[in-house]
């Protein structure tokens, strides 16, 4: 993933890629977060899992949703 043009601070950023999995709506949502963040980008992506794809707001999904974070390096 490339991030230069979006000015962001260098380090290790954590994204939440919604374009990489299926979905109806055909979602290509990114949210980003610096890695020590990661609590505020869970939220986010919960969110947005909630508001735009129905899922329900649990344990489970939050704990999903942390396991396919991924790190860029910026």
């Amino acid at each position: 993933m490339d991030v230069k043009g979006l000015d962001v601070q260098s380090g290790t950023w954590l994204a939440a890629n919604c374009g990489k999995y299926p979905s109806e709506k055909d979602c290509k949502l990114v949210l980003m977060a610096p890695e020590s963040q990661r609590e505020d980008l869970i939220n986010a992506a919960a969110a947005h899992a909630v508001a735009d794809h129905g899922h329900q707001d649990t344990p489970e999904l939050r704990q999903e949703l942390g396991k396919f974070l991924e790190r860029v390096t910026v």
